[in-house]
């Protein structure tokens, strides 16, 4: 089912993607979300709003990156209610696995009875509490350099722990993709959140990575690549 920008009303669009005039051609051109990933959305949407939802190029990016790696094991860092990890969840073999990871209580329940609705339970491993402490857990399990993707959409001063924690537990040349990496375009000014990212893009650029490159897309998209 093609994605059509009218089935998420235009509201849902990120800060720096509503005076793109070329994004409604860039997404009818590129291969569309699987179905059960709209309804996903769509529902979000209509439930609370468009704030929190994952940009259409961003799911549409993790998608091609799973595949272009081969990826079979997953990290989701904030599940909210689901649609990342579902989307992940479709783009990997049926042997594959995403872990995903959520401090609300109230949103997990929901991703977990979207993830129920769409027959992707036996691929997702949810974990209810604060993501640092899963992750943290991981590690001690014997999980490190084991996953070949990374995304991390959770709360934002927390980005750099998030993202060496990703960095131990991907295995070489595994990615990890982080989103709202230039936050409404904030990120030069006196906006909390937006000195936040700042610090993060900071980290990112000088952490043990292969390479790192920023992306405008969305609300800003950020691809790493694990030496």
């Amino acid at each position: 089912m093609a994605f059509s920008l009218s089935r998420i009303r235009c509201s849902a669009l990120k800060d720096l993607e509503k005076n793109n005039h070329l994004l409604s051609y860039c997404i009818q051109h590129s291969t569309p979300l699987p179905s059960p990933v709209v309804q996903a959305l769509e529902r979000t949407v209509n439930m609370f709003g468009e704030k929190l939802v994952s940009s259409v190029q961003v799911l549409q990016m993790n998608r091609m990156l799973l595949k272009l790696i081969g990826g079979k094991k997953v990290l989701d860092i904030g599940t909210y209610t689901g649609i990342s990890a579902l989307n992940s969840a479709l783009a990997i073999p049926d042997s594959g696995k995403v872990y995903t990871f959520e401090k609300s209580k109230k949103h997990l329940e929901i991703a977990r009875n979207n993830i129920k609705d769409f027959k992707m339970e036996s691929k997702i491993v949810f974990s209810c509490g604060e993501a640092l402490q899963g992750l943290e857990k991981l590690l001690a399990s014997g999980y490190s350099e084991s996953f070949d993707f990374s995304f991390i959409d959770a709360d934002k001063a927390n980005y750099p722990v998030y993202f060496d924690l990703s960095m131990d537990l991907l295995r070489p040349g595994g990615v990890i993709a982080i989103d709202n990496t230039l936050y409404k375009g904030l990120i030069e000014t006196e906006d909390k959140t937006g000195k936040r990212i700042d610090k993060a893009n900071k980290h990112f650029i000088n952490s043990r990575c292969k390479e790192v490159v920023l992306l405008n897309i969305g609300d800003g998209y950020s691809i790493a690549i694990k030496e």
